[in-house]
């Protein structure tokens, strides 16, 4: 805590970049729009800073798949992310983003990254989410399909070719590892995004052991697995001044031997509209679903708005309602979930 004191002191009696330079504070609706979120300060020539707290609350009615009862289930909870970006020389950049979550009351360095950029060339290594999924969401509540999201200490390797197609592969060892080898084992992803336009993009992505995702699927067998099981994810994007439109799936193209039958393939897809009616206000529908994915619905869909007050904070607010696979997600003493509603709140704040 005394290091996230520190570096918001020195945040704040630093040299603002201009308006340009620093986006109006939104929810962002990716990682690397995470990365790059908060007011961005000039602590000196090559070094800039920022931040953003959060606030975030939920509350969830459930009912049981009897129907004659339910339970009500409220969290809170609060995060800070400070990021720095460095860039000594005009060919060479660093990224360090640093998190603190209540949930786990620790200071954990999310990102810490050097890159070496030559024309259309970049090689970067460090702690980095790898490019396996866009994970796109406009609202507070996380979309089912983030389960896939894999961050690692990794050397990855892009090209940009012409703002039309990037090309990015990544090599890492991840916490995944064959029953009987004492050492995790040596991973990959391979990732492709394609402009269409201005408007349209699509991309696919691929990872090599999705026993390595943060989502710890094979946390009961402690990542240990008779063979691997390979990741596929895809998108699809229309965007204007005005809209946004996205469609993304990730899931497993085999079965996991080491879980029940009846959930060890996941997949998980999502459908987003945004309308972004001026520089204020922003709402959106979410229809998403899943199939094997423990104790996920198998149907979501709902609302969600956003207010912003300037270029400092945002307040969000989604109703999603989920439906649930007959005798899938369970509480405990037996107790099978049949449908829930949840209302959340997050209040966002740069500085």
């Amino acid at each position: 805590m005394v290091l996230l004191c520190l570096l918001t002191t020195i945040a704040a009696r630093a040299e603002p970049l201009d308006l340009a330079d620093s986006d109006p504070v939104r929810l962002f609706s990716t990682h690397s729009e995470q990365r790059e979120a908060g007011l961005k300060h000039r602590l000196t020539p090559w070094l800039t800073a920022g931040g953003v707290a959060q606030l975030e609350w939920h509350h969830d009615k459930s009912g049981f798949g009897s129907g004659h009862s339910s339970r009500s289930d409220a969290k809170r909870s609060a995060s800070v992310e400070l990021n720095a970006t460095a860039t000594p020389w005009s060919s060479a950049k660093g990224e360090l983003v640093l998190k603190y979550e209540t949930d786990t009351d620790r200071l954990e360095v999310d990102e810490a990254v050097a890159a070496l950029e030559h024309d259309a060339w970049e090689l970067a290594f460090g702690r980095q989410y790898l490019p396996f999924g866009v994970y796109f969401s406009h609202f507070a509540s996380a979309p089912l399909l983030d389960f896939g999201e894999t961050h690692d200490v990794a050397a990855t390797l892009a090209y940009d070719f012409e703002d039309r197609v990037d090309l990015s592969a990544s090599v890492y060892r991840g916490q995944g590892r064959r029953m009987g080898n004492s050492g995790s084992d040596n991973d990959w992803t391979l990732a492709m995004a394609i402009w269409l336009n201005e408007s349209a993009s699509l991309g696919i992505s691929y990872l090599s052991d999705l026993a390595d995702a943060d989502s710890d699927l094979l946390g009961d067998t402690s990542h240990r697995y008779q063979r691997r099981v390979r990741g596929l994810s895809g998108y699809m994007l229309w965007t204007s001044d005005n809209f946004e439109v996205s469609a993304e799936f990730v899931g497993a193209t085999r079965s996991f031997r080491e879980l029940e039958d009846d959930r060890n393939q996941p997949i998980a897809w999502n459908l987003e509209f945004a309308n972004f009616l001026d520089a204020r206000f922003d709402w959106a529908l979410r229809l998403e679903g899943s199939n094997e994915l423990d104790d996920e619905p198998q149907l979501r869909y709902g609302v969600s708005a956003s207010f912003r007050v300037g270029r400092h904070g945002s307040l969000t607010f989604d109703y999603l309602h989920s439906r649930f696979n007959h005798n899938f997600a369970s509480t405990g003493n037996d107790n099978f979930l049949g449908d829930d509603d949840r209302f959340a709140a997050q209040v966002s704040l740069a500085f």
